[in-house]
């Protein structure tokens, strides 16, 4: 376990930003003339928007994504490098044993 440490981080970068992605996104809410075109989740599960709380979690990161993309892209980075470490992790031991 030589890479914990990288694990960690790449964790907790993921976890961060994703709630602060999370935070900006919900700008959503406020702004009715983004719902045709941001909520594409909550339209396929409720149909037409017509209320804030007929907008899915999920649409926040699509908003985000479209308007500040920082903390989106730090998610898939993060994301990302954690993946590799594992894949790292795995082939390490295939070639171990």
């Amino acid at each position: 376990m030589k890479y914990i440490i990288q694990y960690l981080l790449a964790l907790i970068v993921l976890f961060l930003s994703s709630l602060a992605a999370w935070y900006e996104g919900s700008a959503i809410r406020d702004n009715p003339w983004e719902w045709n075109n941001s909520t594409f989740f909550s339209t396929l599960l409720n149909g037409e928007i017509k209320d804030t709380a007929d907008i899915s979690q999920l649409d926040h990161f699509i908003y985000a994504a479209k308007f500040s993309p920082i903390f989106p892209i730090l998610i898939v980075c993060s994301h990302h490098i954690f993946y590799f470490l594992v894949v790292i992790y795995f082939l390490e031991q295939i070639k171990i044993g």
